[in-house]
């Protein structure tokens, strides 16, 4: 019984995983006036500063522990929960996005 929980868990986790990834790459090609172009800029360059930041700490993490490597999905998922942040942070600030 409690495998099947964990299932449901993990499941559930990986499809979150996959909206917020689609939700970056459909966000990335949408097209719009400038403030649009200006918010998805600045988002991106955020999240690009953010992306270095959290490689340079996992390899220090990976060179000093001696530790397996990182799961390139949850990375994936990482960066694309930090743009999705970033994103509702400059449109808050800039207006809505068009």
């Amino acid at each position: 019984m409690d495998i099947t929980w964990i299932s449901y868990v993990f499941l559930a986790a990986y499809a979150v995983l996959l909206a917020l990834i689609g939700f970056m790459l459909v966000s990335l090609a949408r097209r719009g006036d400038e403030r649009s172009r200006l918010i998805r800029t600045k988002a991106m360059s955020a999240t690009f500063i953010a992306t270095v930041v959290l490689l340079v700490f996992e390899t220090v993490r990976v060179q000093a522990g001696k530790q397996e490597g990182t799961n390139p999905l949850w990375l994936l998922a990482a960066v694309s929960l930090l743009f999705l942040v970033f994103l509702i942070v400059y449109k808050k600030k800039y207006g809505d996005l068009g």
